[in-house]
């Protein structure tokens, strides 16, 4: 079945655990290593891209939130062994408009995972490299391609950012969700509200988050754009 084929909510956070238990560098150390430097190359590559962004008080905690939370930051490890012993019990306490937000994480999650492993599978495995340069990975993604899947990934952090801007201001949805802290603490799944919390206090304070995403996602749109269409120094504007 794929993902599109799922309907139910449940469903689709089993489908994007298992995408992430099958990334290749759960089960090889070596491959692990370089996925995790090509991930830390990746994070700073962001940082330097949205610098402005970080000095900026009106968007410096939203945006760090995108940058270490959204950007593979999500505990999966702890979230799947959440999700399999007590995701009935976050169901009945949370709206299903919420945990189709947290959906939208794990499958942006699932995705970043996927792209970072093909990413270091051909930089150090294809082309052997032995350090990441801005050069090499610009070779990496147009040998690669997976434009598409990249594509998915702006549209998944746009839908993430708006959805938990949204729920934030709906003051019965909010109401909700704090009240169910506790209860989803005691039932084992703090990893999961705790990520959800912090995405709804870095919005709450924004009249509104469409602005930083605009901004945030498109640059990182125009970057992609540079990197397929063979542009020298894609990573600088």
């Amino acid at each position: 079945m794929s993902r599109e084929e799922i309907e139910n909510t449940e469903g689709l956070l089993r489908y994007d655990l298992a995408r992430y238990y099958a990334w290749r560098c759960h089960h090889d150390a070596d491959f692990k290593e370089l996925f995790n430097k090509t991930q830390k190359w990746q994070t700073e590559r962001l940082k330097k891209s949205h610098a402005h962004l970080l000095t900026d008080e009106r968007y410096q905690a939203v945006t760090n939130f995108f940058l270490t939370d959204m950007y593979g930051g999500l505990d999966l490890s702890s979230l799947a062994s959440e999700i399999e012993r007590a995701l009935p019990a976050t169901l009945r306490l949370l709206p299903d408009s919420v945990m189709r937000t947290a959906a939208t994480a794990l499958e942006l999650n699932a995705l970043t995972g996927e792209l970072d492993e093909l990413t270091a599978s051909m930089l150090f495995e294809t082309m052997k490299v032995t350090e990441i340069t801005d050069e090499a990975m610009a070779e990496a993604y147009q040998r690669a391609g997976n434009r598409a899947m990249r594509e998915r990934q702006m549209v998944l952090a746009r839908e993430l950012g708006a959805g938990l801007d949204k729920y934030v201001r709906s003051r019965v949805i909010y109401a909700t969700f704090k009240i169910a802290s506790k209860p989803l603490h005691m039932a084992g799944l703090g990893v999961l509200y705790d990520f959800l919390d912090r995405g709804f206090a870095v919005m709450r304070p924004m009249g509104s988050a469409e602005e930083f995403l605009d901004l945030f996602i498109h640059k990182e749109e125009l970057v992609m754009e540079n990197l397929y269409a063979g542009r020298p120094n894609p990573f600088e504007f």
